[in-house]
């Protein structure tokens, strides 16, 4: 597109009684020397034979708040968004670029509760995570607490050590072993969650709480594009192979002693 020219968009599948309260008698677009304007239009008009094609016709309604984008050498260059008539126009800026309209416009906007919402989505996912693992971890520290040599912690006591630096030095490095378990085994869980994402985020806020598993899973099965889909899963291979190297380690060195 040119400064000068003008562009329809007309659009159809959004049921007359489904549009927005605010939308308005759709304005064909007016050519401006510096500008490319255009239009984005619901093009139906009830009735058989009423209405033309591809033309704001008198009874047609506008597509308010609607996202254009002008894009040029594969950059979004300027953004628009459409007056209640549907009208929109781009500056100079936009010369040359190729219009498009972004698929967020044809998202279905979240409408359940706020903490499923784009803002709270992740806390709530971790929240999830949290409780479901919390008691895997309790079990171990506390068998590792019931196995620990209570002549330790007196003898320290004794010495006149209060209870922080009991805690911190005779407590937690005589569980070490058994955090460094519940570390590693947190972590790998961590970077290969996919289920708690999957079922809790409604689709619209999965893009708000997307995880490397999620994105694989998308790619290779919702958008038909195993290659990126095996990109995913040889990185998130690479990022569990330290942390499983570091687990094998320790287990040696323990089976050593």
């Amino acid at each position: 597109m040119r400064a000068g020219d003008t562009v329809t968009l007309p659009l159809v599948g959004v049921a007359p009684d489904l549009m927005p309260k605010e939308a308005r008698r759709a304005a064909a677009p007016k050519p401006e020397d510096d500008r490319i304007t255009g239009t984005t239009w619901q093009d139906f008009t009830r009735g058989k034979g009423v209405g033309t094609l591809n033309r704001v016709d008198a009874t047609e309604l506008g597509y308010p708040g609607m996202k254009i984008e002008a894009v040029k050498d594969g950059r979004v260059v300027e953004t628009a968004t459409a007056d209640d008539d549907g009208t929109f126009s781009f500056s100079s800026k936009a010369d040359g670029a190729l219009l498009r309209l972004p698929a967020g416009n044809f998202a279905q906007p979240y409408n359940g509760l706020d903490w499923l919402g784009p803002s709270l989505v992740t806390p709530a996912i971790i929240g999830s995570y949290i409780w479901m693992w919390a008691g895997f971890a309790m079990v171990l520290i506390a068998a590792g607490l019931a196995g620990m040599p209570r002549e330790l912690l007196e003898a320290a006591r004794v010495d006149g050590a209060n209870e922080w630096q009991v805690f911190r030095r005779v407590t937690v490095p005589l569980l070490a072993p058994v955090l460094a378990v519940v570390t590693v085994t947190l972590m790998i869980n961590v970077l290969k969650v996919f289920d708690l994402v999957f079922i809790i985020a409604p689709g619209s806020s999965q893009d708000d709480a997307n995880v490397l598993a999620l994105e694989l899973y998308r790619k290779g099965f919702a958008s038909d594009q195993p290659g990126i889909a095996s990109a995913i899963a040889v990185f998130l291979l690479l990022l569990v192979i330290p942390v499983m190297w570091f687990n094998v380690r320790r287990l040696r060195r323990e089976v050593r002693r």
